[in-house]
Order: C-alpha cells, then structure tokens, then sequence
C-alpha cells in the first residue's frame, strides 16, 4: 500500500470532523409561540375579550358597563371647544329630507366669537342628535362582520350609538343601531330613554372614548 501524502485524513475521520463543524441550522428551531395580547381597561374603556386571535367580542355585559359609564356625569351639552360638540354641530346642526340625505347649516356660527361654534349652535346641534337617536333612522350597519354582507343595520339589542370614524373628509360621527365594530363609540342609549341618558350624560369621558376602538385595536387617529 503506497503512503499516505500530505495531511490528508482518513475517509472515516473527515466524515466526523466535517460534522463537528457543522453550523446550527441543524439543530430543530424551537416553535413560534404567538405572544398573548393583553388589554388594558381603564374608566370609559370597554373590556375586550379576543376570539381567534384577529375578532373581538363585545357582550351585553360589557355595553351595559359602557351605557353606566356614559350615564356617570352631570348631563348638560358638551362643552364649547371640545371635539365632541364640534363634531355633533358638524354632522346634526341641519335638515334631513325623506331621502334620507342630510344638509349641514351653511350659515355663520353663533360665536362667541361670531363665525364660530357657540353653546347656541352646540344645543341646535345636541336636539337635532337628540331627535335622530330616537328616530333611530339615518344610521350605518354595524355589528362584527369583516364583510359589509355580514352586518346589519339593528341588532335588535334595542340600542343606538354615536361613533366615531376616520372618513375622507377626516373625523366624523354617524349613528347605529347595532355594535359599532371597529369604530370609536362615544355614547349609547335605550332608544326609548335617549333624553333620560343626556340628563346623566358624562362628557369628562368622550377624549378618552375618541381614541378608543371597539370590538378591535385601538387605532388613535385625529
């Protein structure tokens, strides 16, 4: 048998070494664990269950808490430079005809200063919110479908919501008689006690509810 040259190594131990070398990549990764989410739930926040990782559950446990929470003030009108009264005047100060197509007051604004929105415009804008929500009309289907096939415009929980929304023109409000999925309500009432929930309305918790999306995410978005 000729020598061995060099430094070559036997077949058996280049096999043994190789595999001394070999990197990681063979060692079974360990397996993904999704992480839990958890939701916090202070004051005027509803508490969210998640369902499948992607849905959330809203039960009438949960609307009853957020209806006592709405409920927790001195009533009255928003009050003059929040959000919330500018966003009623902007979308319940005007006239619906039989259509069901709604005209925004084209006027100047009360003031003071005059030109802009005043505790007059404010009270026209809360009746005309007070009149809808009892009416229980012009509202936008909700409920927790992805598809808009899924939703529907009442529930039958005999409930009407203002909520919030990102729309093309930047924030707005509209009205719903089922579980505003995924949008940002501010206030709930029994239909038939619209008026007995303004008396007790607490407005100290619409900055809060503006910014808090229900039924999903929280998506802070102005």
């Amino acid at each position: 048998m000729p020598p061995l040259r060099g430094t070559a190594l036997p077949a058996c131990l280049a096999v043994a070494f190789g595999l001394y070398l070999l990197p990681s990549a063979f060692v079974a990764p360990a397996p993904f664990v999704r992480p839990t989410a958890s939701v916090a739930t202070p004051r005027g926040q509803v508490a969210l269950a998640a369902r499948g990782g992607d849905e959330y559950d809203v039960s009438d446990a949960d609307i009853q808490t957020f209806y006592e929470e709405t409920i927790s003030g001195s009533g009255g009108d928003p009050p003059k430079g929040s959000i919330t009264a500018e966003l009623i005047v902007k979308h319940f100060h005007g006239v619906w005809d039989d259509r069901g197509t709604f005209t925004r007051y084209s006027g100047q604004w009360k003031g003071p200063p005059p030109g802009g929105i005043g505790k007059k415009d404010i009270a026209i804008g809360i009746a005309g919110l007070k009149e809808q929500m009892k009416l229980g009309k012009h509202v936008v289907k909700g409920g927790p479908g992805k598809d808009e096939t899924q939703k529907v415009v009442d529930d039958g929980k005999g409930w009407v919501w203002l909520a919030a929304d990102m729309s093309p023109g930047g924030l707005a409000v509209q009205l719903y008689t089922s579980v505003p999925y995924g949008k940002r309500p501010l206030l709930v009432a029994k239909r038939s006690e619209v008026d007995t929930m303004f008396e007790k309305v607490n407005w100290g918790l619409m900055d809060k509810r503006i910014d808090t999306t229900m039924g999903g995410p929280q998506v802070i978005q102005r």
